[in-house]
């Protein structure tokens, strides 16, 4: 269906034609919004799961961790149950708890903002009365009171939107997300809303589970060695020297990242806020100005008490996902309007 008006030869200014085509939208197969994103992300399950595309350190992740649990269950766990059968059932659990929550962390949508569309752009100015654009851009930032405590809000030029409080652009998906952490190349996806906890997690029980398996494999050596020479101990299970290598190695990041993320906890704070240090004092030293009222903030006025702050960042309910990446992509047709210029019309010759 397509109607065009026809337009005159010459009019005068004040009798404009107005041009207008509809391109019909044609029905066919309807696409997921997941197959259109336009950030860096990989999507499986119809678009259930959401990960990174860089995924080099993850796959040393997975391999380490499958590696030295594979060694402990065939060197370590054998003999120790023969001790107390307690020991690598700990291990298996504790085990399966990381694994569970690496690969929630690992897919789950940390809380992706959709980029705003231009009809909603376009919505959004004719409700505040505003029209940007040509020589007027937009304003970099907006501030918004929180708690008696001025926050600006910057606004994204890749996604279109004023990013929400404690949002901001993560540089190795394209996307804004949610409370943005920082982006952990080892579990492939950011680290937001709706996945910290799942991370805070997966690193608590890292940590243990390192701890748990070094204390393990040195103790499983110990009792061998009471029983024979230790050249002959280290041939007879290789794999706990490997063990004992890995986690050495390893757990003096593991262990201090736990410990950091609890002090963020405690402290209602992201890593990304804390890098930029943007709540290093506790009261602010002078009032904020009237000229300038989205002066960066001293004060946390997220922070409601370390308790409460710890509890509620990591067993509130799940914030709902606003990607929707498993709907549909709303097609509608295309209508093209255009206001052709009058024609001024020839004087004729004197």
């Amino acid at each position: 269906m397509s109607s065009t008006s026809p337009s005159t030869s010459s009019a005068s200014p004040s009798e404009v034609v107005i041009e207008q085509s509809v391109h019909p939208y044609t029905p066919g197969p309807k696409k997921k919004k997941w197959q259109t994103h336009p950030g860096r992300n990989r999507f499986g399950c119809g678009g259930r799961l959401v990960c990174s595309r860089s995924h080099g350190a993850f796959v040393v992740t997975v391999f380490l961790m499958i590696a030295t649990l594979a060694l402990y269950f065939v060197f370590d766990a054998p003999f120790l149950w023969t001790y107390s059968p307690a020991i690598p059932i700990v291990a298996a659990v504790v085990s399966i708890t990381v694994i569970s929550n690496f690969l929630a962390t690992s897919f789950t949508d940390p809380g992706i903002l959709p980029r705003v569309e231009n009809i909603e752009i376009i919505e959004m100015d004719r409700q505040m009365g505003t029209s940007y654009g040509g020589d007027m851009p937009r304003p970099r930032f907006r501030d918004v009171v929180i708690n008696g405590e001025h926050v600006k809000m910057k606004y994204c030029t890749t996604c279109r939107l004023y990013r929400p409080p404690r949002c901001s652009h993560c540089a190795v998906c394209d996307n804004c997300v949610l409370m943005f952490d920082h982006h952990c190349p080892w579990v492939g996806n950011c680290i937001g809303l709706r996945n910290y906890s799942y991370f805070y997690r997966f690193v608590f029980c890292l940590s243990i589970l390192v701890i748990y398996l070094f204390a393990c494999s040195v103790t499983h050596m110990s009792l061998l060695a009471q029983q024979m020479p230790f050249g002959e101990v280290m041939r007879k299970t290789p794999g706990s020297i490997v063990i004992i290598v890995i986690c050495f190695l390893t757990i003096w990041s593991i262990f201090g990242l736990a410990c950091f993320h609890t002090y963020l906890l405690c402290a209602d704070l992201t890593t990304n806020e804390d890098l930029k240090g943007l709540y290093r004092k506790k009261h602010r030293s002078t009032p904020p100005s009237s000229a300038t009222p989205t002066g960066h903030p001293t004060k946390n006025p997220f922070y409601t008490g370390c308790l409460k702050s710890f509890a509620s960042r990591l067993f509130k309910s799940r914030f709902p996902s606003v990607l929707d990446a498993t709907g549909y992509v709303d097609e509608q047709p295309t209508i093209e309007i255009r206001i052709p210029k009058p024609r001024i019309a020839e004087k004729p010759p004197v």
